[in-house]
């Protein structure tokens, strides 16, 4: 296949700039607190968190809730950022839930677990 006249076949990668991203996931946190009063807890994990990000690593986050009537995958969208810098994974758990993830997955909760809180 010829690309289009103007356009590269090479790929770009820039490198997110780190206070940029700290800056982001504490406004996007203070937001959530801010509208969603369910919202007890809030932990920021994985490369962004301990040191190792790449170019294309995306901010991981936990977010505790008092309670929820969807299934953890079914409530993501609720708490949704409407920008971003970097791509964001997140997690909604309830704290029986988190509980139960230490049981079940301890190497994934052991991973929250290592994060901060924000």
């Amino acid at each position: 296949m010829i690309a289009p006249e103007g356009s590269s076949s090479s790929v770009r990668v820039r490198k997110a700039d780190p206070d940029a991203i700290r800056l982001a996931v504490r406004s996007y946190a203070e937001g959530l607190r801010r509208e969603h009063p369910e919202v007890l807890a809030i932990r920021w994990f994985g490369s962004w968190v301990n040191g190792l990000p790449t170019p294309g690593s995306d901010v991981d986050l936990c977010i505790v809730v008092r309670h929820a009537a969807q299934r953890p995958h079914e409530r993501i969208v609720d708490y949704l950022p409407r920008s971003f810098p970097v791509g964001i994974d997140l997690f909604v758990f309830t704290q029986e839930e988190l509980e139960r993830l230490r049981v079940e997955h301890p190497t994934f909760a052991r991973a929250i677990d290592s994060g901060i809180e924000v």
